[in-house]
């Protein structure tokens, strides 16, 4: 469990036991963020990979 979890797990409780009166948007942030980094990480492995592939298909149409 990283930090983004224990942080919205923290958040959700404070949220429940009324201790803070924030939106469920901004209570969610961390989960949303680290999210978005895991899918710009995706992402981009993927655009390697098509790259890579891009580049041997060439090389062996030579």
């Amino acid at each position: 469990m990283g930090v983004a979890e224990v942080l919205t797990i923290v958040f959700i409780v404070l949220k429940l036991t009324e201790v803070i009166t924030w939106s469920w948007w901004i209570v969610l942030l961390p989960s949303i963020i680290s999210f978005s980094i895991y899918v710009l990480i995706l992402l981009v492995k993927v655009a390697i990979v098509m790259a890579t592939i891009m580049t041997v298909k060439k090389r062996n149409e030579r």
